[in-house]
């Protein structure tokens, strides 16, 4: 499930560009910060979740404060994806505290779909009551998420993790 809107044909350039370019040691020919950032959004896309994160925090080391806020997001999107969830809530907590913006929006959708995930974990090894505050944290990202970008969610998919949520909830009453 998407977490960051990209047109189509941005996403097919990157695609196109990383996959023509890309070489064996995980680099593009030329290099760079751009040749960098094209390796590392492939990599997410493709499901290479470890070179993901590696590269997007060789890219955040080398920049300044705030430059780095889409980056960041991907690099928690990776997080999430490779099932860090406790570092993917860490890396998306000071997005989603920002003011209200697309990268707040999908930090918390990121941060809430985390927090879901852990929870589970915690059910599964009978730690009901880590499982219910991270159940209560989740619900609230992903409600203060749908209530101010409930556009953003045009598949539904964080209107029925909220149900998941809730239902998890109720399981643990």
């Amino acid at each position: 499930m998407p977490f960051v809107r990209i047109s189509k044909a941005l996403c097919l350039t990157v695609i196109a560009g990383a996959l023509l370019g890309c070489e064996a040691a995980g680099t593009l020919a030329g290099g760079g910060g751009r040749s960098d950032y094209l390796v590392a959004r492939q990599a997410l896309e493709s499901g290479n979740y470890p070179l993901a994160i590696r590269r997007y925090e060789t890219l955040m080391s080398s920049m300044g404060p705030g430059e780095s806020t889409r980056l960041q997001l991907e690099y928690a999107h990776s997080l999430l994806r490779a099932n860090r969830y406790d570092d993917a809530i860490q890396a998306a907590a000071p997005l989603a505290a920002r003011n209200p913006d697309s990268i707040q929006a999908s930090a918390l959708a990121v941060r809430g779909t985390a927090r879901h995930e852990a929870a589970r974990l915690a059910m599964e090894r009978g730690e009901h009551a880590q499982a219910r505050v991270l159940l209560e944290a989740a619900r609230d990202d992903l409600a203060a998420f749908l209530q101010r970008n409930a556009a953003l969610d045009a598949a539904g998919s964080m209107r029925a993790r909220a149900e998941l949520i809730a239902a998890d909830l109720r399981s643990l009453s």
